[in-house]
């Protein structure tokens, strides 16, 4: 494997790094007015990883502003020649793919308390703080996370997953 695809692996591998990703993301996904709260699901979770380890996905997430919205990263980009929606909203595949890392990282955040489980929904009472010393790739993933958090709360778990393009499982 050649280095930059060995990192790549690695990183993806994670569940550590996963775990701070879904834990940034469900600070973003909580961070709006409390009576303005949706309910955070499973649905929710399982896509952060497929959606920020994903390197155009992320990079079109990190590109746009936080107050642009989810529905902004499916805007063509000029300087791109395929449409960003066809390489960024094909997930199906890999959320299949990354369900076993989704739910280590899930397990690994619910057991050092950064994500809490009750009555069926997720959250989090640790305040989340992006770390210092990591690098430049980490920073992105757990930036990525946190914008597509602040992102998903502002919409139903019905608007989110239609964005997204994903279809109910059969």
């Amino acid at each position: 494997m050649s280095g930059a695809l060995l990192r790549e692996y690695e990183i993806m591998q994670n569940p550590a790094l996963g775990a701070n990703a879904l834990w940034a993301f469900t600070q973003g996904f909580i961070s709006r007015p409390t009576e303005d709260l949706q309910p955070l699901t499973m649905w929710h979770l399982i896509s952060v990883l497929p959606l920020i380890f994903h390197d155009t996905s992320r990079k079109m997430i990190i590109k746009r502003r936080e107050s642009s919205g989810l529905r902004s990263i499916l805007d063509r980009d000029p300087a791109s020649s395929v449409g960003q929606n066809e390489t960024v909203f094909n997930i199906d595949g890999r959320l299949m793919a990354m369900e076993d890392r989704t739910f280590r990282s899930l397990n690994l955040a619910i057991a050092c308390k950064l994500i809490t489980l009750e009555e069926g929904y997720f959250s989090s009472s640790v305040p989340y703080k992006l770390p210092k010393l990591v690098s430049n790739e980490t920073k992105a993933i757990l930036k990525a996370a946190h914008k597509l958090g602040v992102w998903a709360g502002s919409m139903t778990v019905f608007e989110y997953l239609t964005i997204l393009g994903v279809e109910p499982l059969k």
